[in-house]
């Protein structure tokens, strides 16, 4: 894909960059603070500064004909609750799709993801909890034996952490419990932490030319390849959850390491950037190896219109419009009521040829 296939692109993660990052303070527990009010009304600010000016760049995606809609209302209590006490825009600890060291922030999501068992509708309850581990525990910093706790009793354990580039993780669950259940390979989406080394590493993913991610990717598939091939032999084939940056990872693990992934529960890609052309010829050219995955785009992230799409494409809109960085950043799972609809990937994927052609 050509460089300036990315550029808008950059342009987001640079305002995500600086709106999004956090402050820091001496107090007495030597926790990460953040500007509550004020940082949340900078956010805004940006967000509708940055709709203003790429509205008219968004294009709308092509949908299924006949078209295929879900409509999910969401009556927990607590997952709204949840949003609303750690969701991105929160004024107190906001953990969505932001670093965190505290225990006590992996201690609520863990309480969270359990609580989800509530969702009475199968496949709602399903996207919530992938929802939930890509933009809030992948967030989290887990170590090497700790236990997430899943829906309907399902335990998992860190079993190992993959270093991706400079401290960029990747995390290995295994079932620990429930042995039906397949691993898992949870990637981290963008760290904007400017003061760590795994910060700037990922923000330099996010800049990468050849498609975000894909050379951070290329240095670690060796490990990546290692832990799947162990799970695919002492447990069944894993699948691959990612938001974001992370979500792209997703895309390249089904492009590069298709046959150790699992055929039947489908991996799950949130808010991604699409893969460059190259990497998506090399995915067409072997049909016989492709897994199930879903792909979940949020309409007016404008994220998720560069690149190219694999398959299964689903765009989510609430019932009032989002802004750009609201739109990226919102758990879905939270909101009243969303529409989930199917998107034409391979319609999508041959306008996006010829725009990319120009």
């Amino acid at each position: 894909m050509r460089k300036q296939g990315f550029r808008k692109y950059f342009r987001l993660v640079f305002i995500l960059l600086f709106s999004g990052s956090k402050l820091f303070s001496e107090d007495v527990d030597q926790q990460v603070v953040f500007c509550g009010e004020m940082r949340v009304n900078l956010i805004r600010g940006w967000d509708k500064l940055l709709t203003w000016t790429l509205t008219p760049k968004i294009k709308p995606y092509h949908h299924t004909d006949p078209l295929l809609q879900k409509i999910y209302e969401v009556q927990n209590d607590g997952i709204q609750d949840f949003e609303h006490e750690y969701g991105y825009f929160s004024f107190s600890s906001p953990i969505v799709g932001v670093v965190s060291d505290g225990e006590n922030h992996f201690t609520v999501t863990n309480q969270a993801l359990s609580q989800l068992e509530e969702i009475q509708n199968p496949e709602q309850r399903n996207f919530s909890q992938d929802e939930m581990l890509a933009k809030v525990m992948a967030y989290r910093s887990l170590k090497k034996g700790m236990k997430i706790t899943l829906p309907e009793g399902g335990v998992y354990l860190v079993d190992q952490i993959i270093d991706l580039w400079k401290g960029m993780p990747a995390f290995g669950l295994v079932p620990w419990k429930n042995q039906s259940n397949p691993p898992i390979l949870l990637f981290r989406g963008t760290d904007m932490n400017l003061i760590s080394e795994k910060g700037w590493a990922s923000i330099l993913s996010d800049l990468d030319t050849t498609g975000p991610g894909h050379l951070t990717f290329l240095r670690a598939r060796e490990e990546i390849h290692s832990w799947l091939t162990k799970v695919k032999r002492e447990y069944q084939p894993a699948r691959v959850i990612g938001f974001s940056l992370g979500g792209a990872f997703v895309l390249y693990t089904l492009a590069y390491e298709s046959s150790l992934l699992n055929q039947e529960i489908p991996s799950v890609a949130f808010n991604s950037p699409g893969i460059a052309k190259n990497v998506y010829e090399k995915w067409e050219k072997s049909p016989d190896s492709r897994v199930p995955l879903l792909t979940y785009v949020n309409l007016g992230d404008i994220v998720s219109q560069i690149g190219f799409f694999l398959s299964d494409v689903w765009e989510i809109s609430l019932e009032k419009p989002m802004d750009v960085i609201e739109a990226h950043l919102t758990l879905i799972s939270s909101q009243p009521l969303y529409k989930i609809t199917a998107v034409d990937a391979v319609r999508e994927n041959r306008s996006r040829m010829g725009l990319l052609a120009k």
